[in-house]
């Protein structure tokens, strides 16, 4: 069994009790560290006094032997016996800063000092006194010397100890902000990036790419976001392929109708035609029954391009090379009657515009942009289809009208998944397959509006050459044979 955690949660706690841990650890260091700066200071005090004492001594001492006076005599036994006292009482102080055989010997010295002391007041003038105070002299020298040494060891010894309480702080400092930082970058790796990496993700699927996003990270929390997601773009893409199907059925059952009112012309002309030559088969020339026949077998093949065309545009398609003019006329034959007759499609295509694309796709798109143009007119009106060769070997496919146009908010959303400004039929997946189509072939669609000056919508496609003329063909709506 793995120590290493699996879970965010439990990183966060374990995270949580090591940085609580490490802050207590460095907290504890440095409280010992300020302590022991505390006792040596208050030892270095004992020591200041000490050294303060013996100086007196040796200002009393001089004194009583320059001018003899009784008081002097006093004061310098007072600073003996407190010199005394503080090397009895606080011995350990000083051994902090010199040695215990130091302080041993000077509290010798003292001692002998003292004696020394009582002893001259005892002798009168003489050869002894001058001894004496020879002696006092030559000790109180001494005592002064060794106090002296001690105070410069307990200075050099607590600037020592200030500096490495400085050199502690500043370490632990250096180690709080190098944690610091290891936890942040521990934190973005384990927190920051993985949800960086499903943010990703989202925005490409808010951009339509359905990609199922890869599990980038072992912990359980993420490992079970990441599946959620998963499930939901799974769900989120079938119920968008059932919609887009929907919206291919919708745009199927519109051609449905237009091929049935297309094919309607060459049946009523076969039919025409076979009863004038039932009628007529015995009485009529050789010649006349050609030319009836002819009719049937033109109309025949007029009807059959019909439902090659609808056969064409309903099957799965794939990338072939055609003619962007036949497509078009196609595509416009399909929705022609559709188009209101107050409402006159314009059509400007060269025929030497060629493709390399999804010819049925590409016929979706074109059927949804003019019907979205035709549907856009309210009253007379005129749709404009145009095509022209451009830079860097692209076809420009322009489709304009000059119907209601849109605000700019609108235009902002008109390629969104399900927006739709049509508020009893649609579901606003026309224009987002359209966008999704021209993608798909390594194109672009731009759209321009104003409200009330109409709309247009620019397609730009890779070509393939083809030379050929160039045919202008003006389609009024109204009229299924124009």
């Amino acid at each position: 069994m793995s120590l290493y955690p699996k879970s965010l949660k439990q990183k966060v706690i374990l995270g949580y009790f090591i940085g609580l841990l490490l802050m207590l650890a460095v907290v504890a260091v440095n409280w010992i560290e300020l302590r022991n700066v505390e006792d040596m200071v208050i030892s270095g005090q004992v020591v200041s006094d000490f050294f303060d004492t013996t100086l007196e001594i040796r200002r009393y001492e001089k004194n009583y032997f320059l001018y003899g006076k009784e008081e002097d005599y006093k004061e310098l036994l007072g600073y003996v016996e407190r010199a005394e006292s503080l090397l009895e009482g606080n011995k350990g102080e000083l051994e902090r800063f010199v040695s215990p055989g130091i302080v041993s010997n000077i509290e010798k010295d003292i001692g002998d000092y003292a004696v020394l002391l009582k002893d001259i007041s005892k002798t009168g003038d003489g050869i002894s006194k001058t001894s004496i105070e020879r002696k006092l002299r030559e000790k109180g020298r001494t005592i002064v010397t060794v106090a002296e040494g001690i105070s410069k060891s307990e200075r050099r010894i607590i600037q020592g100890t200030l500096q490495s309480s400085r050199h502690i702080l500043a370490m632990s400092i250096i180690f709080l902000v190098s944690v610091f930082f290891i936890a942040g970058a521990l934190f973005y790796r384990m927190f920051i990036k993985p949800l960086q990496h499903v943010e990703r993700h989202m925005n490409k699927i808010a951009e339509g790419e359905f990609a199922l996003i890869p599990v980038g990270s072992r912990d359980r929390e993420m490992v079970s976001l990441s599946r959620a997601f998963n499930r939901m773009l799974v769900e989120l893409e079938t119920r968008q392929t059932h919609l887009v199907q929907s919206e291919k059925l919708a745009s199927m059952g519109t051609l449905l109708f237009s091929v049935a009112h297309e094919l309607n012309n060459p049946l009523s002309n076969i039919s025409t035609s076979c009863q004038i030559l039932k009628e007529e088969i015995e009485e009529a020339d050789i010649e006349y029954k050609k030319e009836l026949l002819q009719q049937i077998d033109g109309e025949t093949d007029r009807a059959k391009d019909i439902v090659r065309s609808i056969l064409d545009y309903s099957r799965a398609g794939k990338k072939e090379k055609f003619n962007l003019n036949t497509v078009v006329g196609e595509s416009i034959r399909f929705i022609k009657a559709d188009v209101p007759s107050k409402i006159e499609l314009d059509v400007n295509i060269p025929e030497d515009i060629t493709l390399f694309a999804d010819k049925q796709k590409l016929q979706q798109v074109f059927l949804n942009l003019i019907k979205n143009a035709v549907e856009a007119i309210q009253g007379e009106g005129r749709v404009y289809v145009t095509a022209r060769k451009a830079k860097d070997n692209l076809a420009e496919i322009e489709f304009a009208d000059t119907g209601a146009g849109m605000d700019a908010e609108t235009v902002s959303k008109i390629f969104d998944p399900f927006f739709t400004t049509k508020e009893t039929k649609g579901h606003g997946l026309g224009l987002f397959v359209v966008h999704k189509i021209i993608e798909d072939h390594a194109g672009s669609i731009d759209v321009e509006s104003t409200k009330g000056h109409g709309t247009t919508f620019l397609i730009k496609l890779p070509l393939m050459e083809n030379k050929n003329n160039t045919t202008k063909l003006v389609i009024g709506g109204g009229n299924p044979d124009s």
